[in-house]
C-alpha cells in the first residue's frame, strides 16, 4: 500500500471537488515533514465538513460515484478505500470530535497550508500531532513517539517546544498532567 506525493495530490484534489473540507491530522503529517515521498499509512482527516456523523449518507454518496469502497473507523465514522491512479490502496479515516477522540479547535484551526502537487491541503504541525498521540497514549501511539523522539535526536526532525506546551495548555485541564508526564517519559522537554 505505497503511495506518492503525486497520489496524495489526487486524493485530496477529488476530495475537495467533492467538498469535503478537512485537515490531515495522521502520521502522513511527520511524513510530510520528512520531506517523504512515498507514504504507506492511511491518511487520517479530521472533517471540518461536512460531518462525518450527521452526513454519513453524503460519505457514502462520494464513494459510490467515484467507485470506492466505504467502511468505518473504530469510532464508528467513515473510512474510504480508494483505489488510486497508480493502482495502489490508501485508507482515508475520517473524524471528528467524538467520544474521547479530541482535537482542540485552536489546534486545527491555526493548521498551515501546504500544496502538495498544485493542490492546498491544510496539516496539523508535527508539535500538534506529538501532544494528540501523547493524549491516546495507547501503545501503538507510544511507539510512534519514541520513532518521533529518534527523528528529532538525529536532527531529521524539528520541532518548537514552546508549540508542544501550547497545545498541551489547549487540552483539558484534567489530561494536561498525564501528557506532561507521557512526554517526559519518552524524552520530550515539557
Amino acid at each position: 500500500m505505497a503511495y506518492t506525493l503525486n497520489d496524495l495530490s489526487w486524493l485530496f484534489r477529488k476530495l475537495q471537488e467533492h467538498g469535503i473540507k478537512g485537515v490531515v491530522i495522521g502520521s502522513t503529517v511527520i511524513e510530510l515533514a520528512l520531506r517523504r515521498k512515498s507514504f504507506e499509512d492511511d491518511v487520517d482527516v479530521f472533517a471540518l465538513e461536512p460531518s462525518p456523523l450527521i452526513e454519513e449518507d453524503f460519505y457514502r454518496s462520494v464513494a459510490e460515484r467515484e467507485d470506492w469502497q466505504v467502511s468505518y473507523t473504530a469510532l464508528g465514522t467513515p473510512k474510504f478505500i480508494v483505489k488510486l491512479p497508480s493502482g495502489e490502496e490508501v485508507i482515508v479515516e475520517f473524524y471528528e470530535n467524538i467520544h474521547d477522540f479530541y482535537v482542540p479547535p485552536e489546534i486545527l484551526e491555526q493548521a498551515p497550508k501546504k500544496s502538495i502537487g498544485g493542490v492546498e491541503i491544510r496539516v496539523i504541525r508535527p508539535e500538534d500531532y506529538i501532544v494528540l498521540k501523547a493524549k491516546a497514549a495507547r501503545e501503538p501511539d507510544i511507539e510512534d513517539l519514541r520513532i518521533i523522539r529518534e527523528y528529532i535526536d538525529e536532527g531529521k526532525l524539528k520541532i518548537d517546544e514552546r508549540i508542544v506546551k501550547r497545545d498541551i495548555e489547549l487540552l483539558p485541564e484534567e489530561e494536561q498532567g498525564f501528557v506532561v508526564n507521557k512526554l517526559r517519559e519518552l524524552g520530550f522537554r515539557v
